[in-house]
């Protein structure tokens, strides 16, 4: 008789938790945010670095540069800051990424202190061109790609 209840217990059991495995998976991204690169995926460090000028090729200090994950879903855009920092008073900045090559990872520029570095200017959004970065350290052959360093300067407009 015992027997008899356990296997019962153990069908019924299974088939419960195999229901709400089924019903725990999701193929909508919104659903858990943006992807992550977890550990067995393969990856490399991307190093991306510029000088932000104004139109006449004058360095722009205190803007602040960002790499970040745009990933549109329907009527819903979701943005992943991955880093960022300010440009120096030579309008040099640099930025490390480390992940895959991705096309929906962009460069975006903002004017964030105003006038204080000589004007207003419009902010931006730039592809980062992953088709251009050179190789500057091996990986381990393995997961690791490597380091590659992406050049990207920037040219800002003034606010009108």
């Amino acid at each position: 008789m015992k027997v008899r209840f356990y296997r019962w217990y153990n069908a019924v059991l299974t088939a419960l938790l195999s229901m709400l495995g089924y019903g725990c998976s999701s193929d909508e991204p919104d659903m858990y945010g943006t992807p992550v690169a977890e550990y067995g995926v393969p990856y490399a460090t991307y190093m991306v670095e510029g000088t932000v000028t104004d139109e006449a090729n004058n360095p722009i200090q205190g803007i602040k540069t960002s790499i970040k994950g745009i990933f549109p879903n329907g009527d819903k855009v979701y943005v992943d800051a991955v880093d960022s920092v300010l440009s120096d008073a030579s309008g040099k900045y640099q930025l490390r990424y480390r992940g895959m090559d991705r096309p929906d990872y962009k460069l975006t520029v903002e004017d964030t202190d105003g006038e204080a570095n000589g004007g207003e200017f419009l902010s931006d959004t730039l592809d980062i061109d992953f088709g251009r970065a050179v190789k500057v350290k091996n990986g381990d052959g393995a997961w690791n790609g490597g380091e590659y360093m992406i050049q990207q300067p920037v040219r800002l407009k003034k606010k009108p």
